[in-house]
């Protein structure tokens, strides 16, 4: 059970979107990722009251990140550390509201991402976000070409095609 209504989140989410897809010194730029994440983290500041908006967050209390998600005990070995993009949540708690996951339209190695949002939206999980957004973005242009949303572990195709609407996503 979600602790949050994802669409007022992903609502707010969507705004900064459009606004960083405006902007065009970032068009002009193209400039990397990291520096994609960092934007769009600025416009978002003071839009989640209450919350803490973190980049590349990779601890949990003390401890480092970690997601055994689907993994084998064989598996495990260097690649149960994770760092999402950005993330809102509250510091110390088990209270996470949205995890996103940001990639330039040149880089389709989705896969990763993928699992990190699946598993980082377990509801029965470690972390349990209430949503998680996976998010291409082409500054260049100003579209974002793919925006799939994730609720619980999946992929939930009634808020990916109502945020892609928000996001003129063509799927």
């Amino acid at each position: 059970m979600l602790l949050h209504d994802p669409k007022p989140t992903l609502e707010i989410f969507a705004s900064a979107v459009v606004a960083l897809l405006r902007d065009k010194d970032l068009a002009y730029a193209d400039p990397s990722e990291r520096a994609i994440v960092a934007r769009l983290a600025s416009l978002l500041q003071g839009k989640y009251p209450g919350w803490s908006l973190d980049l590349e967050w990779s601890r949990r209390e003390n401890v480092i990140k970690r997601l055994r998600y689907g993994l084998s005990e064989e598996d495990l070995i260097g690649k149960d550390a994770i760092v999402p993009d950005l993330i809102i949540h509250k510091v110390g708690k088990r209270e996470n509201l949205l995890v996103v996951e940001v990639k330039k339209v040149t880089n389709t190695d989705y896969e990763g991402d993928i699992w990190k949002l699946e598993g980082l939206t377990e509801q029965a999980g470690t972390y349990g976000y209430s949503v998680g957004l996976h998010l291409v973005v082409d500054v260049k242009t100003g579209t974002t070409p793919r925006c799939d949303v994730y609720i619980d572990a999946g992929l939930d195709e009634g808020l990916t095609n109502w945020m892609r609407d928000r996001l003129n996503v063509a799927a």
